[in-house]
């Protein structure tokens, strides 16, 4: 008992003297398995700081009780994690001692922009016993400046477990690409991997040394040598059991201390990096999985558990630790309203992702305006068109991006993904605050993507001045809307001098459909055509605008 009073009155100690702000998340909860039901797992939702950006460090500290009966007999992983944006992030793991009471800090200064306002924290210890444990959390907030304005955080592996050494399951471990933002100071791949198992051929993954390989972009970069050969003076111990024997990434009693390696000595900022995780050749001739396992001869019985030996496998998590003077989300992607045109009211639109996106949709809303009253005129420029996507905005403000054709997604990165054109039609000023909505994103064949959107932003047309609609200065092909259509297309156009004007639609062999206008002329202004395609099949279709110093051709989709 001792050594618990020693642990508590190390943590309020710490506190006192350091944190200006501590925060008590998880109190003697008890963590136990059998009996009146299954509590390895712990969620409850903390209220951190709702900002911290005037804490220049947060430590976490953990202090493990035993429980009346006593403490779980056995070395158990176990790990604490926080949930941003439906997504589990591992800020710290340890091995439980064998049988005895123990406590231990961490440094999750790292995470700062995962632990603010209300978080769900989850406790995690794999034990199998009724007297478990009883779990002790706090988070001591440090007053100061942090040595880095913002801090990003990006998953890349979470694998709980992965086998080791079948023959019938072999380890496959996905590539994984990130865009690195071109403002990041340090860019480190945290690495938190932990062996486990032991009896079978070499001990794997326990009790063996395994160097695993870290390539970037294809090229081999680190090795990932995670062997702990400290146990023996672990200051948890003495305990039962074989705590003092060295083992790959942990020791009993004993938080898991990461590995970082830095990215920025093999790549570059504002680009993307591929990394693979490869694990060194090994094969256990113990599984009963493998048809050369003969009992007696490579193992004392081809079987797990009944011979003393386990299924050896990897515990495995990793994250993107980034460092950057602006702010980047944590979440697969990014979009907000930038900005405004001044000259033309065109709405910028910023967008910054991680993972390859594959098609986006959304809504744009308007405070206090209805968007029948803004005219929506094209979406043009931008990542977007860098990429060869076809970018729509029909009159009810609901934008579509997509590839054309090549099926290419827009790679990570970050910038203006489009702007949108718009105006007033019965407004002599346009102003309040228009904001993202209703934002859906494909990933590689349909995989989820998360993300988050700004805050809504304060907008003037700049297309008004004194109720006087401002005329065009020159010829200007819109994009249709909507688009897709069925069965009528509206196609707004721009004319800045009088001139005679054709508007045709042609087919995806150059074929004339339909002439909407022919040699018309018309004087400076802003114009809208319908085409009505109900005689017409389903497919693709081209509408050109053309006068006599001008000519210029969109593709528009009609589905039937």
């Amino acid at each position: 008992m001792m050594k618990k009073y020693l642990i508590n009155i190390l943590i309020i100690h710490y506190a006192y003297l350091f944190g200006d702000t501590t925060i008590v998340a998880f109190d003697n909860v008890h963590q136990f398995f059998g009996g009146s039901g299954n509590y390895r797992t712990i969620i409850d939702t903390i209220q951190f700081p709702d900002t911290n950006s005037d804490y220049s460090e947060i430590i976490m500290t953990l202090a493990l009780e035993c429980p009346t009966g006593g403490c779980d007999p056995w070395d158990r992983k176990a790990k604490i994690s926080v949930m941003h944006l439906n997504d589990w992030f591992e800020i710290g793991r340890y091995v439980t001692p064998y049988g005895v009471e123990c406590g231990w800090s961490f440094d999750v200064t790292d995470y700062r922009s995962l632990l603010t306002g209300e978080v769900p924290l989850r406790s995690y210890i794999d034990t199998w016993v009724q007297p478990g444990w009883l779990v002790n959390i706090q988070f001591n907030f440090i007053s100061g400046v942090p040595e880095y304005p913002f801090t990003t955080v990006r998953n890349v592996w979470n694998y709980d477990y992965v086998v080791y050494g079948d023959t019938t399951n072999p380890v496959n471990i996905s590539s994984v690409t990130q865009y690195i933002p071109s403002d990041a100071q340090n860019v480190n791949l945290r690495m938190t991997t932990t062996g486990h198992g032991q009896g079978n051929t070499e001990n794997a993954a326990e009790f063996s040394l395994k160097i695993h390989d870290i390539f970037l972009n294809g090229e081999f970069s680190y090795f990932h040598n995670f062997w702990r050969d400290d146990c023996g003076s672990n200051d948890c111990s003495p305990q039962n059991g074989t705590w003092q024997y060295n083992r790959a990434g942990f020791c009993p009693g004993d938080k898991v201390i990461p590995q970082d390696f830095n990215l920025l000595e093999h790549v570059l900022v504002g680009n993307n990096v591929t990394m693979d995780y490869v694990l060194e050749d090994y094969i256990n001739y113990c599984s009963p999985n493998n048809p050369d396992c003969v009992s007696g001869v490579t193992c004392s019985l081809c079987d797990y558990n009944n011979s003393g030996h386990t299924e050896p496998y990897y515990y495995i998590g990793s994250h993107l630790i980034m460092h950057t003077e602006s702010y980047h989300t944590n979440a697969d992607a990014f979009f907000e309203i930038s900005g405004q045109d001044e000259s033309s009211g065109a709405l910028d639109i910023y967008f910054e992702n991680y993972v390859d996106i594959y098609g986006v949709q959304f809504n744009l809303e308007l405070e206090g305006i209805e968007l029948s009253d803004i005219n929506f005129q094209e979406c043009s420029g931008g990542r977007a068109e860098e990429s060869g996507w076809t970018m729509c905005v029909n009159d009810s403000g609901l934008v579509i991006g997509f590839s054309q054709g090549t099926g290419a997604p827009i790679p990570g990165g970050e910038g203006l993904l489009t702007q949108i054109s718009w105006s007033s039609q019965n407004y002599s000023e346009v102003s309040g605050n228009i904001s993202i909505s209703n934002l859906q994103l494909s990933g590689y064949f349909g995989n989820e993507i998360s993300f988050e959107v700004g805050d809504p932003v304060f907008i003037e047309s700049g297309l008004n001045t004194g109720g006087n609609t401002l005329l065009p200065t020159e010829h200007r092909l819109h994009a249709a809307y909507p688009n897709p259509f069925n069965p009528v297309l509206n196609i707004p156009f721009d004319i800045g001098k009088t001139s005679s004007v054709n508007l045709n639609i042609f087919d995806t062999n150059g074929r004339l459909i339909e002439t909407l206008i022919k040699d018309q002329i018309m004087i400076p202004g802003s114009h809208i055509v319908e085409w009505i395609a109900e005689s017409h099949a389903s497919g693709v279709y081209f509408y050109s605008l053309m006068t006599g110093e001008y000519y210029n051709t969109k593709k528009v989709i009609l589905i039937k």
